[in-house]
């Protein structure tokens, strides 16, 4: 890949941060909220969780790591990626099983504690379903390796949601995450892109994502009913929603993957 301003450049197109642009954070939410399930978009933290996730917090903590991704001649926004910063600094081998959840709790903590960042943490991109095939993931994980570097840091760190993980709901993220294709790259296309930009995987991150709906609100989401207590799988999720009809809640702990950029050099 050529270097990133040249690369935009060729494309037409240009990265703009909702730093730079007030009204870009609006655009980045109606973008997501149509690409994005409705169970992620809609479901709340489970109750006692002990990371309880603030989303739309990301847009004034860490204005000027939410980017996004637009064609120079009209302005359209066509992707857009998501990052924060935080003090911890530990080996990857320590990095925790909660993943995303602990990431948004994590990065909350520093910054209100005026703590100094050390890492970036992606958190997720997302591109106009209208514009996929072209690369533009991968363009959008290059321009936060090159934000992470530019803000003197030398980790990208990044709880990867794996992207065909869904069309295999009962294997363990362990087993799924080292699979490899006849090139030897991860099987995964998600986690190839990460990887032929650099990453490696650390480790799973089995509690990665934690969700919490009513009974009403997993069956809208699933499009099934949930007749008794149990454990359900339904299109789009990466392991089973377990229902609690007594206590008219739906849980659902989706596994993802650390993967690390070392953007040192």
């Amino acid at each position: 890949m050529m270097p990133l301003p040249d690369e935009l450049r060729r494309r037409g197109l240009a990265v703009r941060t909702v730093a730079e642009d007030g009204a870009l954070a609006h655009r980045i939410v109606v973008l997501s909220d149509s690409v994005w399930p409705r169970f992620v978009l809609e479901a709340h933290t489970p109750r006692n969780h002990p990371y309880p996730a603030d989303w739309p917090g990301i847009f004034a903590r860490w204005p000027q790591y939410q980017f996004g991704l637009l064609d120079q001649d009209t302005d359209e926004l066509v992707g857009a990626a998501h990052a924060l910063s935080f003090a911890w600094d530990g080996a990857n081998a320590d990095l925790p099983d909660f993943g995303w959840d602990w990431a948004m709790w994590q990065g909350k903590q520093d910054y209100l504690a005026g703590a100094t960042p050390r890492t970036m943490c992606a958190l997720s991109i997302t591109v106009d379903p209208r514009y996929r095939g072209q690369g533009l993931s991968t363009l959008l994980v290059s321009i936060m390796r090159d934000a992470t570097a530019r803000a003197g840091f030398t980790r990208l760190i990044a709880p990867v949601r794996p992207t065909l993980k869904h069309r295999y709901p009962i294997t363990p993220m362990a087993v799924y995450a080292n699979w490899r294709n006849q090139r030897g790259e991860p099987l995964d296309p998600w986690m190839r892109v990460h990887a032929r930009l650099g990453a490696t995987i650390a480790k799973p991150c089995d509690k990665s994502m934690n969700l919490a709906g009513s009974v009403a609100d997993w069956e809208s989401w699933a499009e099934i009913p949930f007749p008794t207590s149990g454990a359900y799988i339904f299109p789009g999720l990466f392991a089973p929603v377990v229902i609690d009809r007594e206590s008219d809640e739906g849980v659902y702990v989706e596994p993802n993957v650390w993967m690390v950029h070392d953007v040192s050099a």
